[in-house]
């Protein structure tokens, strides 16, 4: 007894769909008697009929249409396997690696992630979200393709930047907040009395610099979702991502608060992100679709983003606080 074979699933999804031998024998090219024989090796292989040929034109039984599916399931399979094959002899790359900061808004990136599915299905993503010093060492250690990191500092020689997106902080507290009813602009010294939540680096050591630390009394937290939770329950005010904040303010969680000035400044700090390669790297078809996709998302960003951020300073992200 022959094992089936591709060929003879192609036949019987063939007759299936053409509603007999003749037909499926003219779709396909070939004599109706190959397709007479495919079919019966296949139903001797099965030990059932896969079609009624009492009547004029061959019906699927029961048995036939249940195994169809799996038929068709098995054809698709092997196309998917030979596509795949094809790409990986064109270089494309099995597994792709990007790493992002935790810092920077997920939202965006998943949107260019789920471009990439659709023109790559078959590549294997594994995404990373680390703090700054861990996402950097992931880059340099060449652990990971593509990196999209806050611009803290210069990222070294062996690495590759480009800008990609920019937000602004916004200082904010819950509608709760004695700070809520403080007629504004507030001024700087009206915050020292009020306990102010700190994000701080996790690498941060003992003795780094505070900025943007305006209270005598903080408490300080190493994640920033964490931070908006605190505020959120009235613990203190501080300052958050407008990314980060857009939702609250606008359902009422959060409070804007309208200060006279920032540490001399009179406008909120911002930060910058940007994606980061190895210059030595040779990307495949799908790092370069990523890196590409991302370099045009930063175009469509920055050519929309409010005029406000160029000219805000920049946050010191090696050192404590905000």
């Amino acid at each position: 007894m022959d094992a089936p074979t591709l060929d003879r699933f192609v036949v019987f999804i063939a007759v299936a769909d053409c509603g007999g031998f003749a037909a499926a024998a003219r779709k396909l090219g070939r004599a109706q008697s190959a397709m007479t024989y495919a079919i019966r090796a296949l139903e001797e292989d099965a030990g059932l009929l896969l079609f009624d040929r009492t009547g004029y034109r061959a019906i699927l039984t029961d048995a036939g249409r249940a195994l169809l599916t799996h038929a068709r399931r098995i054809t698709m399979d092997v196309d998917e396997y030979r596509r795949i094959a094809k790409g990986f002899a064109k270089g494309l790359e099995a597994n792709l690696t990007l790493v992002v900061d935790d810092m920077v808004p997920i939202g965006p990136v998943v949107r260019v992630l789920s471009g990439l599915h659709k023109a790559y299905p078959s590549v294997h993503v594994r995404l990373k979200v680390e703090p700054y010093q861990r996402a950097l060492e992931l880059m340099v250690n060449g652990q990971a393709n593509l990196g999209i990191l806050v611009q803290a500092t210069a990222f070294g020689s062996a690495l590759q930047s480009f800008s990609w997106t920019e937000y602004s902080m916004v200082p904010v507290a819950s509608p709760t907040h004695p700070l809520v009813t403080l007629p504004r602009p507030i001024a700087s010294d009206a915050l020292h009395g009020h306990m102010q939540v700190v994000w701080t680096p996790s690498t941060a050591t003992v003795d780094s610099r505070d900025y943007g630390v305006h209270s005598l009394h903080c408490w300080h937290v190493t994640d920033m979702r964490a931070k908006r939770e605190l505020l959120r329950a009235g613990v203190g005010w501080g300052t958050l991502p407008d990314y980060l904040a857009a939702n609250d303010l606008e359902e009422k969680r959060l409070v804007k608060l309208e200060l006279r000035d920032w540490e001399g400044h009179d406008r909120m700090p911002a930060y910058a992100t940007a994606i980061v390669r190895r210059k030595e790297a040779v990307e495949g078809p799908a790092a370069r679709w990523l890196l590409d996709e991302f370099k045009r998302s930063a175009q469509l960003h920055l050519g929309a983003r409010d005029s406000r951020y160029t000219a805000a300073p920049h946050f010191q992200w090696n050192q404590t606080g905000h």
